[in-house]
Formats: structure tokens, C-alpha cells, sequence
């Protein structure tokens, strides 16, 4: 869905010769990710910050939300997950700290006029006692995204990761809408859940917005609702992405 929608806003706002300039796709903002991977010789910083309200006596603040990709070789890029730093108040108390911070690798393949990534990474854990895993935890993602249309696309992933503590392994499909508002600006619709087993299903919905500085700029803004009892009431995101 992403790829989709990136080309028709960044050939409309940067107005590039075909081939000068490969367009920018993001991996967020979203529950889910694009099915590209970022071209060689190229770095991409994307970074954001999040609050969520997960019930009436607790929130969480979540920065810098930061992911670097590197493009190795075509189709093959390396993802850096940065430690995310957390502030969670709950019952009026506040707990504060690092998240785990994970390394992978993605691929891209273009097939039948849809786009296709397989994605491997392993958390690591980096983090402080309230937010880390405690051990290794790997992680496989696979992202679809096909064009509609000159304005719709619609995108898909699911990715599956292995809760050691638990000793059970977590699902987390999405399935996202995406539209052209004209130059620059661009706006989805996403259905995102999680499900393991023995633990309460959480269904979100995700609305967002994108805007194109330019060939190399994107700044991005969302906000989600539970779909379940379960999920977090709601939560509000913004961001930017920026390739080198």
C-alpha cells in the first residue's frame, strides 16, 4: 500500500524525470509495513513519537520510535531498531526506561504487478527490567501492497515473533487502504490486531495522514481506536522520515 501511494505523491510533488529519483517509502507510520526495501548505497532514518491511553488509569509515551535502513545490495536492505525510551504511569505511579533494541535484514520482490518483502529480525535485550524481553526474541514478517488505481492501493502483513518468557509465539496481521489526496498528501485507513494464545485478542483501527516535503522528506500523523475490550482506548503519532 505504501509503494503505491508514494509514487503518485512523490512524481506529483517533486515533479523528477523517471528513474532520477526512486520513491520514498516509509515504514511508518502504521501498524504494518511497506513491501519494499531501501536501495544500496542509500540510508533511511525514520523516527516518531507516540502517546497511547490504554485505559483510564494508564498511558504510555513512547520515543524516539526510531528504525535506520540501509540499502546492501538490491533487493536487500539492514534494519536498526534504536531502543525505544518508554513513560508509563500507572495508578499514579510512573515507570520510565529503555526498551529492547532489535537488528534484521529485508528483502524485496516485485511480482504479477504486486510487491512483495520478507522480513527477519532478532530483539535483543538491551532494555531496562520493566521493558525488556530478558532474552532473545525473533521475529518474521511478510508485507504485500498492490496499486488499485492512479489513487487507491491496498497493502497487507503479518508478522510473527517468539515470546521466550511466554514460551508462546505472537501473531500481528494488518490490512491497510490507502488514498491520494492530491500533491503531496496522502491518507490511509488500517485495521491492525494481535493474537497469541491465552491472551485476549487486540483489534485496532488506525487512521493516518502523510505529507511530501520532497523527494527525500515525509512527515506523517495518525491516531488509532480499539476495535476490542482488550486494546488500548486510543492512541495519537507523529513523525518523519528522511533518506540520505
Amino acid at each position: 500500500m505504501k509503494e503505491a501511494l508514494a509514487v503518485v505523491l512523490l512524481l506529483a510533488a517533486a515533479r523528477v524525470a523517471p528513474g532520477d529519483e526512486s520513491p520514498l517509502v516509509a515504514d511508518r507510520p502504521g501498524f504494518g509495513e511497506s513491501a519494499s526495501a531501501v536501495l544500496p548505497r542509500h540510508v533511511q532514518a525514520e523516527t516518531g513519537v507516540a502517546w497511547t491511553r490504554v485505559d483510564s488509569g494508564t498511558s504510555v509515551t513512547d520515543a524516539p520510535e526510531a528504525l535506520v535502513r540501509i540499502g546492501l545490495c538490491k533487493p536487500l536492505e539492514l534494519r536498526l531498531l534504536v531502543p525505544d525510551w518508554l513513560r508509563m504511569r500507572a495508578g499514579g505511579h510512573t515507570t520510565t526506561g529503555w526498551a529492547d533494541m532489535a537488528i534484521g535484514l529485508k528483502g524485496h520482490l516485485a511480482a504479477g504487478g504486486s510487491d512483495l518483502a520478507l522480513r527477519g529480525t532478532l530483539y535483543l535485550p538491551t532494555g531496562a527490567a520493566a521493558f525488556s524481553a530478558g532474552r532473545v526474541e525473533p521475529e518474521i514478517a511478510l508485507a504485500w501492497s498492490r496499486a488499485l488505481s492512479e489513487r487507491w492501493s491496498l497493502g497487507a502483513t503479518i508478522d510473527v515473533r517468539r515470546l521466550r518468557l511466554a514460551h508462546e509465539t505472537s501473531s500481528s496481521p494488518s490490512l491497510s487502504l490507502g488514498r491520494s489526496l492530491g500533491r503531496r498528501l496522502g491518507t490511509f485507513l488500517e485495521y491492525g490486531a494481535n493474537l497469541a494464545r491465552g491472551a485476549r485478542a487486540l483489534h485496532k483501527l488506525d487512521h493516518g495522514y502523510t505529507w511530501v516535503l520532497d523527494a527525500r522528506t515525509q512527515l506523517d500523523a495518525s491516531l488509532g481506536v480499539a476495535l476490542s475490550p482488550a486494546a488500548p482506548d486510543f492512541f495519537l503519532g507523529a513523525g518523519f522520515c528522511h533518506r540520505f
